[in-house]
């Protein structure tokens, strides 16, 4: 079985990946019930599912946005 790092690991790759303007609560809303949906999750599952429970928390419109760099 490959490993799927730590966490935060598993966080930042979900971050990262997320689409350009994208709400970052609502994405993370939308994996943890994937993460729900698991009869047995592993440790590692309800950890990262942990951290995007954090990113739910007092966000409104929070949307992902990459810096323009000039």
């Amino acid at each position: 079985m490959q490993s799927l790092g730590t966490p935060e690991d598993m966080f930042l790759a979900w971050f990262f990946g997320l689409p350009d303007g994208a709400n970052v609560g609502h994405a993370a809303q939308s994996e943890i019930a994937r993460i729900d949906g698991i009869a047995t999750p592993t440790g590692l599952l309800l950890s990262f599912r942990s951290l995007l429970h954090q990113a739910t928390l007092n966000i409104t419109h929070q949307t992902r946005r990459r810096r323009r760099r000039h």
